[in-house]
């Protein structure tokens, strides 16, 4: 049994809803059952091993790329099922049904499915939509997306400010190799976060752009373009009026044509909020003030101050002994005596002892150390400037210094935010050090995450009240929206160019229907046009009196017309386009003539037409 997949197009439900089979009182369209095109294929198109049993594909019909590409996916997976059961088949596609074939197709490329049962797939005046993804990464991703990408670069772009600050007013010393090494160690670790965003947006962008891949497109155009035939008018409505829309440039507006503008932006508010921040000398002054009186206590702890200082000072001479009595024990191993090398040993077990008993006499004096430390350590960076007080006891230079206000504010970023997680006890020895270095990494970008996304929210919200009301006075922006409504490009990360004939991954363009034939579909078109033309007429007259009393005045416009008026929407209804359907289908592998199409005037004029609009390669369709 070999079946015959038809896919609806672009609006093939207006007035319904989507069904294989026609709503009462009304003719089938040419995709539902028992509608003519079905029974003339019947009629006139057997398979080679029984009969034709028929698949129509239902989907939206929304004039949407991501409504086609959903679509597309579905179509796969039937066109699988068939293949798991050994069954042959041919796809037929009208307008975008076309699009929606073309989309399973690419998919089953980058899945490298043969699809070996696809004996042909069929395309009538379909406006293949081109479409070319952002340049920019950036610019690829989804909104929140944006947000995130931002905010992990916010830890990169504190520590460069705080590395500018310190190089403006001389507090980097690049003469000295461990001032070197800890300003490379913290460039890097800063620079984790938007190196692993980056590198996960990178993979999810190339996962869901399959699309622009070249091996990709290469593999669908070798394995799919000579199965391929793509019938089309050249006064085709759709083909035409897209086609040419690039170049078209109105004034339309859209209530919400400024959301994206304002929304983008908004993605840049925690830098600007930065930059204000650092910029703002009474804000800098009150947060200096809240970390001395409410976070630091510094007024409570400046008694204990040269306490502190001095048994510090005792633990790190201790310290500077115990290194110099090592090196000294090293130098008496090589070159000295047995008895300068036991008193070197005994000079250094003491010197440990009295390192140990400092410490904990200065831990028994001062069980606060660690608090009063780093209240202490606050105060000679922000509060003193050559160990002497500021003016006003507060931030140095007023707020004034932007060197200042950067190493202020990443000082409360990276050790205060850290300190609220890890207790006081841990920060000592190398775990501290460590952890100082790592939960700045891990923690900041999650919060300016959290506060990007809320932002970007907040923003999104107050855009689109601000947009409803300017729409009136910056319509004229909008006319790309207009193309971009028209060849139902609903992605935000892809910009749509034009609409033609061929698949973007196919290279050669197939001709139009030989003049004969499209003269008989225009003639239909056009008697369909003058038969409606005059109850037309008198909806507008209806319309134009209604004074507004009629409430569904569209839904009464709509009915006079059949959609037939359109050369876009008559292929199916030329019986003699039928034949030519009938006969490409027929002259495929796992298809034949029917005994009552086989050596007729009909199939004779069909087969002539096909000769002339055919570019396919017959060996790839398994016909002799």
């Amino acid at each position: 049994m070999a079946t015959i997949i038809t896919v609806h197009g672009t609006f093939a439900h207006i007035g319904g809803v989507p069904s294989d089979s026609a709503s009462a009182g009304m003719d089938a369209q040419w995709w539902q059952c028992a509608s003519a095109t079905e029974k003339d294929l019947e009629r006139l198109v057997e398979g080679v091993d029984g009969p034709v049993k028929f698949e129509r594909f239902i989907w939206s019909g929304d004039n949407s790329e991501l409504a086609r590409r959903e679509a597309g996916s579905r179509l796969l997976k039937l066109m699988l099922q068939l293949e798991a059961e050994g069954e042959s088949y041919c796809v037929v596609g009208h307008s975008h049904g076309g699009s929606v074939i073309s989309n399973a197709l690419t998919e089953a490329a980058v899945r490298k499915k043969q699809l070996d049962g696809l004996k042909r797939w069929i395309t009538v005046g379909t406006p293949f939509v081109s479409l070319r993804r952002e340049n920019l990464l950036f610019l690829r991703l989804t909104l929140i997306q944006k947000a995130m990408f931002v905010a992990s670069l916010m830890l990169l772009l504190m520590f460069g400010a705080y590395v500018i600050g310190e190089m403006v007013s001389g507090g980097f010393n690049f003469d000295r190799q461990n001032a070197l090494l800890r300003f490379g160690t913290y460039a890097v670790l800063m620079s984790l976060p938007f190196l692993l965003f980056w590198g996960v947006f990178k993979f999810l962008d190339m996962r869901k752009l399959y699309f622009y891949r070249p091996k990709t497109l290469a593999w669908a155009g070798k394995n799919f373009a000579p199965r391929w035939l793509g019938l089309w008018h050249k006064d085709d409505e759709a083909l035409s009026g897209l086609s040419s829309i690039s170049g078209i440039k109105l004034e339309i507006f859209h209530r919400d044509f400024a959301v994206p503008f304002f929304s983008l932006l908004a993605v840049f508010l925690l830098p600007v909020i930065y930059f204000s921040m650092l910029a703002s000398p009474r804000l800098m002054v009150d947060i200096a003030e809240f970390m001395r009186d409410d976070f630091y206590s510094i007024p409570q702890y400046e008694k204990q101050e040269a306490q502190v200082i001095a048994s510090r000072q005792n633990v790190r001479q201790l310290r500077r002994s115990l290194r110099q009595a090592r090196r000294d024990r090293d130098n008496v191993e090589t070159g000295g005596n047995l008895v300068q090398r036991f008193d070197a040993d005994k000079k250094v077990e003491q010197l440990k002892k009295m390192l140990d008993g400092a410490r904990e006499k200065m831990h028994e004096e001062n069980p606060n150390l660690l608090p009063v430390e780093r209240a202490l350590r606050f105060k000679r960076r922000f509060l003193e400037k050559d160990g002497k007080p500021c003016e006003g006891g507060t931030l140095c230079g007023g707020g004034r210094d932007f060197a200042l206000n950067s190493k202020l504010l990443f000082h409360i970023v990276t050790d205060e935010a850290a300190s609220l997680v890890v207790d006081d006890d841990l920060w000592k020895g190398r775990f501290g050090l460590l952890a100082r270095l790592i939960l700045p990494v891990i923690l900041v970008p999650i919060v300016f995450g959290v506060i990007a996304v809320i932002l970007v929210l907040l923003v999104n919200a107050i855009a689109g009240f601000v947009s409803r009301q300017l729409s009136v006075v910056l319509d004229r922006l909008t006319w790309l929206e207009l193309k971009r409504s028209a060849l139902g490009n609903d992605t935000e990360t892809e910009v749509a160019l034009t609409a033609s004939p061929t698949p973007a991954w196919i290279k050669q363009a197939p001709p139009p229907l030989p003049a004969e034939l499209g003269q008989q579909i225009t003639g239909y078109s056009n008697g369909i046009a003058i038969h409606s033309l005059e109850k037309f007429r008198n909806a507008i007259g209806e319309l134009a009196f209604s004074d507004g009393r009629q409430k569904d005045s569209q839904h009464d416009v709509y009915s006079y017309l059949t959609w037939r008026e359109l050369i876009h929407s008559s292929y199916f209804e030329v019986p003699q386009f039928r034949w030519l359907l009938a006969e490409a289908i027929a002259s495929t592998g796992a298809f034949k003539r029917s005994a009552d199409f086989d050596d007729s005037d009909a199939v004779r004029e069909a087969a002539s037409w096909l000769s002339d609009v055919d570019t396919s390669d017959t060996e790839a369709r398994g016909v002799a």
